[in-house]
């Protein structure tokens, strides 16, 4: 993965995970081989564990289609797409 530009924008949870990945941060316990830092680590541990872990970026394109109906701020997309609400009623404090 390669950064295009700096400073472009918020990341969505899936892709600081998608980023970690390509790093070489997994649960395999010889964590010393990837190049990760520790805290990248606890990130790493966080995120495997919500919603981001079982999202696909087809499932993401396809959410940001049926979306835009809707007429959302970016921020409240980018809550809903971390958050990962799994029943509506998980929607409404947002």
């Amino acid at each position: 993965m390669k950064i295009l530009e700096g400073n472009a924008g918020a990341l969505t949870n899936f892709e600081v995970l998608d980023f970690l990945r390509a790093k070489g941060a997994s649960k395999d316990p010889t964590r010393v081989i990837a190049k990760v830092a520790p805290s990248e680590y606890k990130v790493y541990d966080y995120l495997v564990d919500t919603a981001p872990s079982v999202h696909t970026r087809e499932s993401i394109n396809e959410f940001l289609t049926s979306i835009k109906q809707h007429d959302l701020a970016k921020v409240e997309v980018l809550n809903i797409l971390n958050i990962g609400p799994a029943a509506d009623f998980e929607l409404y404090p947002l």
